[in-house]
């Protein structure tokens, strides 16, 4: 089993003197975490890690809005990035007891034309020879899959406890912690909170950054999945691809390990004014579900049913039941914390694409606890400044980067389509070295600011850019080859 430096060392260790680590005051014993996403409950478990051993009576606490764990989101991907993350928390071997349900391993995710057919490449999560990166490929997995299994680890750690049904409706700071407010009359006082509440989050809107509302980019998913033996044409890509047209690209790829089911996931270029009407509510009669339903399924025929690609015109023409899922994000340069609270997550940074949302995430949990330990006898806020040094010039790099992509998915003209195909063989071939150095990023290993005012790219640590540029993100590396 993995521990860090810190977890293999006695509790009783004297803490370093050195730099921000001189012990100021107390370390943080009750800490608030709102959201029970992936974000949420990574960082328990980091905390719980790196600051448990520090801190005997550590009490970690997860508010989520929902009264059992949300099942939407469709299937995610897991980098071997994200992998190596989840099995230093412990959730890796506890997806893997899942069975066939823990996800359908993912040695590259192929790339397709779907105009003709041509295949353009792949994106490899191995190397030249067909070795994983440390022992992790990628995975493709059902989120609410992946929830569950964090949430079993979550319950054998003794200092992380979970409160469902608790809707956040403000919180305040206080010269002694942070307090929250609950819609059922509720309230709950700690140390310092982290805001883990997703792209629509309470945490900001309502206490960190009021004036920070989430934007609709433009661009939807349209989700589904099927049987593979209700299939009639051969399926052709191995484990996962993109089938790429000027009419939006879509998503194929396993999600279990038997490979019985194919996750759908249009990429598409959807009018916000129309949202509304294509939204599915359970509040809703039948009648208006079954027509929102067929006016997607048209959709998707439409875009896709005239497809070079056998087995994508008859998905595309499928009567599986699509669900729109608009993509939002957070503006750039917005706040992160205040003295007692600070964003994490999506919360902080939303950005498009939302398929690489879990490894920020993961990368979020553990730098910050990371942060947290180092700093863990000052006051919160030299914590969260030093933490804020660490991501923001990668997350804004990272938005830059995530901005540009997406736009190659909007609706383009014919010659515009074919440009794209062109030129995208010559970027895969020429971005492998910089993607196999991508895959080795490891969160545990980033130099922590030891003052407030230390900034990443001056770290020395070689996974970063001059500019502070993260290597590793697949939307990088497809925004590089023009998609």
């Amino acid at each position: 089993m993995w521990l860090p430096a810190e977890r293999r060392t006695p509790s009783t260790r004297t803490p370093s003197t050195t730099g921000s680590s001189t012990p100021k005051g107390e370390a943080p014993r009750r800490i608030l975490i709102v959201g029970a996403g992936i974000a949420g409950i990574a960082s328990a478990l980091s905390i719980s890690q790196e600051l448990g051993p520090y801190v005997p009576d550590l009490q970690i606490t997860i508010y989520e809005r929902n009264d059992v764990l949300s099942t939407s989101g469709g299937a995610i991907n897991l980098t071997p990035v994200a992998q190596r993350h989840l099995d230093r928390l412990g959730v890796l071997d506890e997806l893997n007891r899942q069975g066939s349900a823990g996800g359908a391993d993912v040695d590259c995710i192929e790339l397709f034309s779907s105009r003709s057919g041509r295949s353009l490449g792949a994106i490899d999560f191995t190397d030249r020879r067909g070795n994983s990166f440390g022992g992790y490929k990628g995975r493709r997995v059902m989120r609410i899959v992946l929830s569950l299994a964090m949430l079993s680890v979550v319950e054998r750690t003794k200092n992380i406890s979970i409160e469902f049904g608790k809707k956040l409706v403000r919180g305040e700071n206080l010269e002694d912690g942070g307090k929250l407010h609950f819609e059922d009359g509720t309230t709950a006082q700690g140390d310092l909170v982290l805001g883990c509440d997703g792209v629509h989050s309470a945490t900001r809107t309502r206490w960190v950054a009021p004036d920070c509302h989430s934007q609709y980019t433009g661009i939807s998913f349209l989700q589904s999945i099927v049987d593979t033996d209700a299939l009639q044409s051969k399926v052709h890509f191995n484990a996962s691809a993109m089938n790429i047209s000027r009419h939006g690209s879509l998503l194929t790829s396993y999600c279990d390990r038997d490979r019985e089911q194919i996750f759908l996931a249009a990429i598409v270029q959807f009018d916000e004014q129309l949202l509304s009407d294509y939204r599915l509510d359970n509040g809703q009669d039948w009648h208006t579900r079954s027509a929102i339903k067929r006016a997607l399924a048209e959709e998707m025929r439409i875009r896709f049913g005239k497809s070079a690609l056998p087995c994508i015109r008859e998905l595309a023409c499928t009567h599986a039941d699509w669900i729109l899922y608009p993509v939002y994000q957070v503006p750039p340069n917005g706040k992160w914390h205040t003295d007692r609270a600070i964003l994490l997550g999506d919360a902080a940074h939303a950005m498009p694409p939302r398929d690489e949302s879990a490894a920020y995430a993961l990368d979020d949990a553990i730098l910050f606890s990371r942060t947290l330990a180092r700093h863990r006898y000052e006051h919160p806020r030299a914590a969260f400044r030093a933490y804020e040094s660490l991501r923001r010039d990668t997350v804004q790099s990272a938005f830059k980067a995530s901005r540009r992509m997406w736009d190659k998915n909007r609706d383009m003209g014919m010659l515009e389509g074919r440009l794209k195909e062109w030129t995208l063989p010559f970027h895969l071939r020429h971005s492998r070295d910089e993607r196999q150095a991508a895959w080795e990023y490891d969160a545990s290993a980033i130099k922590i600011p030891d003052g407030e005012g230390t900034s990443a790219s001056s770290s020395g640590d070689e996974v970063y850019s001059p500019t502070g540029e993260r290597l590793y993100t697949v939307e990088k590396e497809l925004k590089r080859m023009g998609i």
